[in-house]
This record gives structure tokens, sequence and C-alpha cells, in this order.
């Protein structure tokens, strides 16, 4: 993702004054999806990390791309032009995807706070602009246009709603104070990390590994995150006896567990059931495990919390990959990864600063 980043930044940093405006507008609505790629997790109902990160990694991403994108791209009404251009193709993705049947990434409303930057007042347009895309996510969470719940965009807005009001104090008191706006988002994130450090990453999945045979995993809920988990048509490579051992949920790192029950006077390898009650809104991920011999053996579909009425799949029955201590390599080649990618986004803000002090200034 900083790869495709920079690239876009370099190749934005390149264009001449002279090329037509279409071409420099495209390339900056690619430095804006580019950065927003951070928090597609996020956006597309599958977060690994607590979901009090979402709103600081958001305002961080948007305002830094803007920041590189009015350096670069100087003229207010061009910047209304590149947000506009991201939102529309957002908008055809989703309408592609879902009239395909697929599940489609949020509609990014808060970004359209973006369109405060074209404001006339180079004073407070950043912060502006800031609590702009804070209210609009907050109404989208509120609303259910975010799949990010309400409540934990609420708490991180308390921590960067804060610190945009006393930039704007500062700005009031210091009139003469550049807001920088790289230095707001690091303040953001930097922030939150402070007030809730997030847990190890948990992905829903650990990794799929053999499988061992297939099962008709069926979930029927009652709308408010009561769910009946039945597993039938059990289908094994081998004779072994599977031995019901729990249900589990997952989603952003928390897990929840229930007993899995065999149902008495069906046939071997069984049917078995169990309940599960989810606590909050989004898309979750149930799984029904076994052990068999020296295996542990589970199956598992994605779920809304509001789910009404049964949903069932066909679901390969497959032994999971356990999480295990990387080697010392892996550990050094993960901290030159991430030395790497911290230098280059380092490298391409010194490159838009540079920039920006040899460019005319910004006109309409």
């Amino acid at each position: 993702m900083i790869g495709t980043l920079c690239v876009l930044i370099g190749l934005l940093t390149g264009t001449d004054r002279l090329v037509p405006a279409p071409p420099r507008i495209a390339l900056a609505a690619g430095v804006l999806g580019a950065a927003l790629i951070i928090v597609m997790e996020y956006d597309t109902d599958v977060p690994q990390f607590t979901e009090t990160l979402y709103l600081p990694l958001l305002l961080a991403t948007t305002l830094g791309a803007a920041w590189v994108i009015t350096t670069l791209v100087p003229g207010r009404t061009r910047l209304v032009l590149v947000v506009a251009v991201y939102l529309v193709f957002r908008v055809v993705l989703w309408v592609l995807l879902t009239t395909s049947g697929w599940l489609a990434p949020d509609l990014p409303v808060a970004v359209a706070g973006l369109f405060l930057l074209a404001l006339p007042v180079p004073l407070w347009r950043w912060p502006v602009a800031a609590l702009a895309v804070t209210t609009l996510q907050l109404l989208a969470s509120g609303t259910g246009i975010s799949s990010v719940p309400p409540t934990p965009v609420a708490w991180s807005a308390v921590g960067t709603t804060t610190v945009i009001i006393v930039s704007m104090i500062a700005l009031t008191v210091r009139p003469g104070t550049r807001l920088r706006s790289g230095a707001a988002a690091a303040a953001l994130t930097l922030l939150l990390v402070a007030l809730a450090p997030p847990p190890p990453a948990q992905a829903h999945d650990p990794g799929q590994g053999t499988a061992y045979g297939a099962a008709q995993m069926t979930v029927t809920g009652d709308g408010t995150g009561q769910l009946t988990v039945t597993i039938t048509g059990i289908r094994l490579t081998d004779d072994t006896d599977l031995t019901p051992t729990r249900l589990v949920a997952r989603r952003a790192g928390e897990d929840l567990t229930a007993p899995l029950r065999a149902q008495p006077g069906t046939p071997p390898p069984g049917t078995f059931t169990g309940e599960l009650a989810l606590p909050s809104p989004g898309l979750w991920f149930v799984y029904a495990q076994f052990a068999t011999g020296e295996r542990t053996l589970e199956v598992w579909v994605p779920v809304g919390q509001q789910l009404t009425g049964p949903q069932s799949q066909q679901r390969n029955l497959y032994q999971p990959v356990t999480a295990a201590t990387p080697p010392p390599g892996q550990i050094l080649l993960g901290a030159v990864l991430l030395a790497v990618s911290a230098a280059l986004t380092v490298a391409a803000a010194v490159t838009v600063a540079r920039r920006r002090r040899v460019l005319p200034p910004a006109t309409t």
C-alpha cells in the first residue's frame, strides 16, 4: 500500500504544469484512493484491530492525502474535482459490486468533508475540514451507511475533536501560526494510540489448512444477534468420529464462545447445534469446532449481527492453522520492511514539502 501511494505521489510530483488538468486530477484521485486503502478493512466490515482506530486513521489519511494534492495540484476548485472524482468512483464500484451480488465497501461519506478545504479562509480550512470529516463519519455510523459502529467512532471523536479545537484556539491566539496538516495527523494518531493501545491483529480466520471433509452450516437469527447454529450433512474423508467442542464468533479481535452439542439419535457422523449471542452490529465470523483423534477441525460462515431467518452454506471442514512464534529471520525481515516503509513515507512527505516551497501560491 505504501509503495503504491509513493509511486502515485512520485508521478504527480513529476508532472509538468503544461500537462492537461484531467490526467493530473485523475492521478490526484488515485493518491486519495491509495491512502484510504489503509482503512479498507473497516470499510469492508472485516476489521482486525479495534474500531476506535478508524476515525483517527481516516483523518490522518484523508488530510495527509489532501495536503499532498493541494500542494501538487494547486487551486481550490481542482481539489473539489479530485474529491468528486474519487466519490463518483466509489459510488460506481458500490453499484457494480452490489448488483453482482458481492459485498461492497462502504460509501466513504466522510471524505466529502474535504470539500471544505476549498473555503477561502487559509487559517481555518484545515481544522474545519477535519471537523467536517468527523461529523460526517459520526452521521454515517449512526445511520448505518458506514459499517463501523457509532460507539467506537464517538469515543475516538472525543479525542480527535479535542485536538482539533485546541489547534483552532492556538490559531486564534497566534494568527501567524501555520497549521501543518502532517503534524496534526500525527498528533491525532498518537493521541488515540495513547488512549487505546491496539491489541494484536486478529483476522477472522487465522488460516485454513487441509480439508478433511465438508458440512452444511445453517445459522438462524432473530434480528437482535441471537443465533442458532446447526451443522448437518457432514461428509468426512475417513471414518473418524467427531466430538463437538465449541462455537466461536470473531470480529475485530474479539472472541465469543458457546457450547456446541450433538443431537441425540442422529446417525454418524451426527448433527450438531448450539446458540450464540452477538453483542454488537457488524459482520461476524462464526465457527463450529470439533475434535477428532489428534486433530481439531472447524467450519465457518460470515454472519451479520442483524440476521433474520436462516442462512445456510456448504463449507469445508478443515484443520485450522495454529499461530506460531515466527523465526528470527522473519522478525528481522519484518523490521526491515517497516523501516523501508517508514523511509518511503518520510521521503514522499519531504519531496512534497520541497515542491511546495518552489511552487507559486495556489489560486482559484
